[in-house]
């Protein structure tokens, strides 16, 4: 059978064709009959072994041809004859290929059996491969799921990876051989080898790959075929294809090259994988024409990449040139991304340290200048990643100190990205740089200035020692003497001169002496040649002059005679001199790398101190990842003492009243770490070091995010963190018995002392002899914080009579403040609310107060009158200053009397109520026993009872008082006449009622009401208000503050004096009066509602205030007013909408937020868009177009529910009709063009055609409509919509040809009668309110928002209530009406108004 040559075919067709000398199939086997032949072929085996082979090929041959048609037992039986065969093989040829030489015949023989056998095997591996896919995608078509069916349909089919994995370890048996040996000459071909390691590209193609196993056993297949078959080109090109197809590929071919590498010795497999890698890229572009890599392939040839780099780093270290072009060009981000990693890869694993050669720091050099250059790449995610890269080395010390600082520069820059990524990667990269830095472990730059300044200054005399500097004494003396000494050294350069004896043994240093003696001595020739002589002692320098011209040799020895002239003689002799020069020099070389080190380590300190204003603003970002790592830095910031960075450290307490849970919980994390861990193990040292800690931030700390720390200790209080001993180290620091403790720290732990005992009290009540002894006796600061302090104790709920020694103190405290102290209102105020929070009788003492102050203002006035007297002077002076804390404390006790009574008073009064009717309770429960009252029906008696008590018990009597009316007027008589105990069980509500309205009327009557104390200096309060010019400012800003709470405690002074104080808020030129009163008028609105709805438009007006503090303030007040719907939203609001576009940055920001979230409370914004878009239109308004499209495009962007949307493009298209300047008709357009249609609202905007048909010749209104074409073009994800955009564009064109056929119609006219009537096409009229027609509004659907000509006025124009819109009623323009009306039936009935647009049409277009 050797007398034919097998060869492989590239189809399996080609052996079916005869060819001479060629083995060709003769029959194939029907399925039918495969078993028998199969079986036939199996008896031949065992008595053939592996020759039979030869004679039943084709049996197994038909097994190929018919492929996936058989089924799978067929299959898997071939299969099994093979594997048995190859196994026969590989033990058949072992003492075979061992022979030196092999016969032809046997070696013709066994090389068919090799080539026919491992066809055969790795064609039935592919049928089987095919076969199992058709049959999963079979299954998974019929529904049947998950991987326990998929495993168990392998294992019927007989081919699981365990099977796959038998096959592999077959092939690889056999490989083992030297099959080359059959080959004459020895060496495969290529078909062979391909056919041979198919199965391996096939595995890894698939996920069986991941097992390592599998894995392992591929690769070795391959190093086989690359070491002995010369499979390596192949390899690299099947495996970079493979990689670039299958995601999961990545991780096995990086471990199987790395196997390759090391296991067989291939070490350039590896640079030669990227070069491939770099050539696939390449040619991929150029087959999408330029167009950049699939991001894919890219995805993974990048990922095998840094990964093999990170297992290879010194292999691919040059490689990484070959694909480093890919840096300069724009293609995909991941290429970019991958081979900057590998260079990070590769700099902190190979080219690190000190020890590297000159070619490696050049390669070192190039590669952190790409890291450097791409800090500032185009894609936001390869900037993140170099960021992250940089981070690393920083993290591993591999950048070198020269770069740091460039590196840091940059880093700052990006932490103005518009990326969030890049933000997050700039602020852990400037952390790591604190962390890392080589310089200290303490960078004030303050201290580290001052360090520096000293060391220049200790260098600076090192230098001067070592060089001195001349002598001005001499350098006078020499500049007399130059001329002659110049003049003698010219006439005696060439005279020949023989060196005098006594000169010869010489030393230097007395030559030098000789030198400056003859020059002394007017000898200038004899010094000269001295001169010349020491010159022999320097040979360097006689060889330089010898070069020099003969007068460059002249000016050469006058200046070596002026230099050893004019410098101080040295006292010491030359040995000295040297040894002490080099000691300087030493010492001068450590100083320079000191100073060097410090300029440094501020240089690296100035870096930082720039960089912590920017991450400040980011601790109020959107980003959480921005808040998370500026919290992480200045948690860094500040353990390296960073001065500038306290600010950051206080601002991130805001962060504490965050809704985001995450930024809480990250700030109290902070503060935990920064100020509350102490490596102290001892208590009294870890308490002392933690409330130093405390201290030292309440120094930076505001007053806002006081409030905020407050809340931080009240946590750590509650979680056991702020322990006695650290109570006790604050309280010793308030009264400074600690050494070192300065008047600040003593405040700051005052008001730390007063944060814990707001949480506990009783911190405050176990040391109240020390602050009656020390805090109330001690400077203005202290007695202030004591007196809030004591106001903690108002949380025992214990009241101590008037006669009490702590009021005694405070009283007298209060009035020394009041008499001599500089400050007196915080103090006075804390003071106050303290004697109403705890004393049994604060009206008796607060009168006692003001009896005492009036006494001592008038001894002042007599006092100040008898002076004047004697002086001979008329004119009465009047104590302003004592007047104007005299006025403070009348408000504040005012205000305090009010909440006293509203709260205190009713809160007793409630409780008393309830004592009372559970006593009438458990009377009548005794008394009564009946069917109606079983134990059941008390209970939830009892239940209603409490419940209604306990509603109650959290409710002032003004708010009391607001509920009663609804609770009385829904009362009625009950059904159920057995529910007696129900009835009785409200009795205690209804009390609850009487005693509101018994608080309200003695608020209203005995507090500031006629014949009252505080009601005898309600004249001067107004009299003080109505003459500015005879008060001082802080007088009148007194008065004010006084008077609007006497306003706040009763309605009558509320009405009788909002005229005036609406008079002071437009008309007073002071700034803090005027902020004061804007306060003021909210606070009003919250407590009287009816009555200061009529002024609210003077809050409006002061919107366009010239005052930026004034304008603020209105638009907080009316934000907060507005949002707790305390003020109705009228057309007014478009003075709010003004200041969108304010030119403060502030203020613009707080409006913004108002609409904000003015949407997002239900209907409210869409009911006052027509509002805003008429006034913000108004020709007499004049709101430039720029400015008006700033404030339309953000207001009509938080428009987002589409029914709102459709309403407001039919009302807009109404609009037209009203409006008769273009400039209305451009606004209304540019409106129309915000929004997102939709299909019905697309559909409203061509069914209201004819009301903007007659505008569109108008160049700003055609771009608009042009632009909502565009985008709903762009936007349309349906066919409908794109119909509806060609219907609208046919429709708008057709209006322009009937104008167009309407022009040349009118050409045919007269010239003249064409000159007359030649004018823009006609627009609508303006419309007189006495040209509307009436028309009868439908009761049942009532419409506001129709235009306001189709309307009849609810009332005539001379007869309106609003002073604002009778000022307007004859003006003509077009103003839209508020349409409150149609807005409420919009939020009550919004079916009705969008089911049904037919109707809404037609009662519109009524007339």
């Amino acid at each position: 059978m050797s007398n034919f040559e097998f060869c492989i075919p590239l189809q399996k067709d080609e052996l079916l064709e005869s060819h001479a000398g060629k083995y060709h199939v003769e029959d194939v086997v029907q399925p039918r009959l495969l078993l028998s032949k199969l079986q036939d072929a199996a008896r031949a085996y065992n008595s053939e072994n592996i020759d039979y082979i030869l004679e039943h090929f084709d049996t197994y041959f038909s097994i190929i041809v018919h492929g996936t048609k058989l089924e799978w037992n067929v299959i898997n039986k071939g299969f099994e004859h093979m594997i048995r065969t190859v196994k026969s093989l590989c033990v058949h040829l072992e003492p075979i290929l061992q022979e030196q030489t092999l016969d032809e015949d046997l070696r013709v023989k066994n090389l068919n059996i090799v080539k026919m056998v491992m066809y055969l095997f790795t064609e039935i591996i592919k049928i089987k491969d095919v076969k199992l896919a058709a049959d999963k995608l079979k299954k998974l078509t019929l529904g049947k799921k998950g991987k326990k069916a998929a495993s168990d349909e392998d294992e019927l089919c007989g081919w699981t990876e365990a099977d796959k994995q038998a096959a592999l370890i077959s092939l690889h048996l056999l490989l083992q051989q030297p099959l080359s040996h059959l080959w004459d000459p020895p060496l495969a071909e290529h078909n062979f080898v391909t056919m041979v390691a198919e199965p391996c590209y096939k595995a890894l193609e698939e996920q069986i790959v991941k097992n390592k196993t599998v894995r392992e056993i591929v690769f070795q297949i391959l190093g086989v075929l690359i070491k002995k078959y010369n499979h390596g080109t192949s390899c690299l090109i099947k495996l970079v294809q493979i990689l670039q197809m299958a995601e999961h590929s990545v991780s096995p071919i990086c471990a199987g090259v790395v196997q390759l590498t090391k296991d067989f010795g291939l070490g350039t497999f590896g640079p030669q994988m990227v070069r491939e890698i770099a050539e696939a890229l390449a040619s991929t572009e150029e087959e999408n024409g330029g167009v950049a890599t699939e991001q894919g392939a890219a995805k993974n040839c990048g990922a095998f990449l840094l990964e093999l780099t990170k297992e290879l780093p010194k292999e691919m270290t040059n490689a990484i040139a070959t694909i480093q072009p890919y840096l300069e060009s724009d293609e995909s981000y991941t290429i970019r991304i991958s081979v900057l990693g590998m260079m990070c890869e590769i700099l902190s694993v190979e080219l690190r340290g000190e020890g590297l050669s000159d070619e490696q720091r050049i390669q070192r050099d190039d590669f952190l200048d790409d890291l450097y250059e791409h800090m500032l790449d185009l894609s936001a995610y390869v900037r993140h990643k170099v960021l992250q890269f940089w981070y690393r080395l920083m993290r591993e010390l591999c950048i070198p100190v020269t770069r740091q600082r460039s590196v840091l520069q940059r880093a700052i820059g990006r932490l103005r990205d518009k990326a969030a990524l890049v933000r997050k990667a700039a602020i852990q990269l400037l952390k790591v740089f604190l962390e890392c830095n080589p310089f200290s472990a303490q960078l004030k730059l303050k201290v580290l200035e001052e360090q520096l300044e000293t060391e220049q200054k200790i260098l600076e005399d090192l230098q001067k020692r070592i060089n001195p500097r001349p002598d001005p004494e001499l350098v006078k003396k020499w500049e007399k003497i130059e001329k002659d000494v110049v003049k003698t050294i010219k006439e005696n350069m060439d005279t020949l001169t023989q060196d005098e004896p006594e000169l010869s043994q010489a030393t230097l240093e007395n030559l030098y002496v000789a030198i400056r003696r003859s020059v002394q001595e007017k000898d200038y020739f004899k010094a000269y040649l001295i001169v010349k002589h020491t010159e022999r002692q320097y040979p360097d320098a006689k060889l330089l002059r010898c070069d020099m011209e003969k007068s460059d040799q002249l000016d050469y020895f006058v200046a070596l005679l002026r230099n050893i002239f004019v410098i101080p003689e040295r006292r010491q002799s030359l040995t000295q001199q040297c040894e002490n020069e080099l000691a300087l020099h030493k010492r001068l070389e450590e100083k320079e790398s000191i100073v060097a080190f410090l300029q440094e380590s501020v240089h690296f300190s100035q870096l930082i101190a720039e960089a912590i204003p920017l991450i400040n603003s980011l601790l109020m970002s959107k980003q959480a990842g921005d808040v998370s790592e500026a919290i992480d830095f200045f948690t860094t910031a500040h353990h390296f003492n960073i001065e500038s960075a306290k600010v950051g450290v206080a601002n991130m307490l805001q962060l504490v009243w965050s809704p985001d849970q995450e930024k809480r919980e990250a700030v109290e994390r902070a503060y935990r770490d920064m100020y509350l861990e102490c490596d102290s193990k001892a208590e009294r040292a870890r308490a002392f070091t933690i409330a130093s800690k405390l201290v030292s931030l309440m120094g930076h700390v505001d007053r806002g995010s006081a409030l905020a720390l407050e809340h931080l200790v009240d946590k750590w209080l509650a979680k056991g963190d702020i322990t006695p001993a650290i109570i006790q180290v604050f309280w010793e620091m308030f009264l400074k018995k600690i050494d070192g403790t300065t008047d600040m720290d003593s405040y700051a732990a005052l008001s730390l002392l007063v944060m814990i005992s707001k949480a506990k009290p009783s911190v405050a009540l176990a040391n109240i002899e020390v602050i009656q002894a020390h805090g109330l006796t001690g400077d203005y600061n202290s007695r202030r914080l004591s007196a809030e302090l004591l106001t903690s104790l108002s949380k025992k709920n214990q009241r101590y009579p008037a006669d009490h020694t702590i009021f005694t103190t405070l009283y007298e405290s209060l009035m020394e403040t009041f008499s001599s102290s500089d400050k007196f209102s915080s103090f006075a105020a804390s003071s106050i609310d303290f004697i109403y929070a705890v004393c049994d009788t604060p009206d008796v003492m607060c009168t006692k107060i003001l009896t005492e102050m009036y006494k001592r203002i008038e001894e002042m006035c007599k006092s100040i009158e008898d002076t004047l007297v004697k002086d001979g002077e008329e004119e009465a002076s009047i104590p302003y200053e004592l007047l104007t804390r005299f006025i403070f404390v009348l408000g504040h006790i005012a205000l305090q009397q009010l909440i006293y009574l509203d709260i205190s008073v009713y809160s007793e009064l409630r409780r008393r109520n309830q004592v009372r009717e559970e006593r009438k309770a458990e009377e009548k429960r005794k008394k009564k026993v009946g069917a109606f009252a079983t134990p059941a029906r008390r209970g939830r008696i009892d239940d209603l009872r409490r419940q209604t008590l306990m509603n109650a018990s959290n409710a002032s009597a003004s708010s009391r008082g607001q509920r009663s009316a609804s609770v009385v007027s829904n009362k009625g008589p009950s059904t159920n006449t057995t529910m007696t105990e129900e009835e009785a069980g409200l009795e205690g509500a209804v009390a609850d009622d009487a005693d509101a309205e018994y608080v309200r009327s003695v608020c209203e009557q005995n507090i500031v009401g006629a014949g009252t104390t505080l009601a005898r200096y309600l004249p001067l309060l107004k009299w003080l208000l109505s003459h500015p010019a005879r008060c001082t400012p802080a007088l009148q800003a007194a008065a004010a503050l006084t008077f609007t709470r006497y306003m706040l405690v009763s309605s009558i002074v509320c009405e009788d004096g909002l005229v005036l104080m609406v008079t002071l808020l437009t008309k007073s030129k002071t700034v803090s009066l005027r902020t004061n009163l804007t306060i003021a008028f909210a606070d009003l609105t919250l407590r009287f509602p009816n009555l200061t709805q009529p002024w609210t438009h003077h809050i409006y007006q002061i919107l366009s205030d010239e005052e930026l503090e004034i304008r603020q303030c209105a638009v907080k007040m009316l934000s907060f007013l507005v949002l707790h719907e305390m003020v109705r939203v009228k057309g007014q609001i478009a003075d709010m909408a003004l200041c969108c576009a304010d030119k403060d940055s502030r203020v613009a920001t707080m409006t913004k937020l108002f609409f904000k979230q003015l949407s997002q409370k239900g209907n409210a914004l869409y009911n006052v868009m027509p509002d805003i878009i008429s006034r913000l239109s108004d020709p007499e308004l004049n709101v430039p177009e720029e400015q008006y499209r700033v404030i339309m495009k953000y207001i009509t962007s938080l428009i987002q529910k589409d029914r709102q949307m459709e309403a407001l493009v039919e009302k807009l298209c109404q609009r037209f009709k009203l409006s008769t300047e273009e400039r209305q008709w451009r606004d209304l357009a540019y409106c129309l063009s915000l929004f997102s249609y939709n299909e019905r609202s697309f559909r409203k905007l061509i069914e209201n055609l004819d009301c903007y048909k007659d505008k569109l010749h108008c160049k700003g209104v055609m771009e608009s409509f042009t632009t909502i074409m565009n985008n709903t073009s762009k936007t349309a994800r349906v066919n409908e919509m794109k119909t509806l955009v060609t219907e609208l564009g046919d429709k708008i064109e057709e209006c322009f040809a009937v104008r167009d056929r309407e022009e040349v119609e009118g050409d045919t006219e007269a010239v003249g009668e064409r000159e007359s009537n030649r004018v823009e096409p006609k627009a609508t009229p303006r419309r007189k309110p006495a040209q509307r027609r009436n028309r009868r509004r439908s009761s049942s659907s009532p419409d506001e928002n129709d235009p306001p000509g189709n309307r009849e006025p609810a009332t005539p124009l001379s007869v309106r209530k609003s002073a604002r819109k009778g000022t307007r009623k004859n003006k003509v323009t077009y103003d839209y009406d508020s349409d409150e009306s149609a807005d409420d039936d919009f939020q009550k009935k919004d079916e009705d108004v969008f089911k049904k647009p037919t109707s809404r049409k037609v009662t519109r277009k009524r007339i």
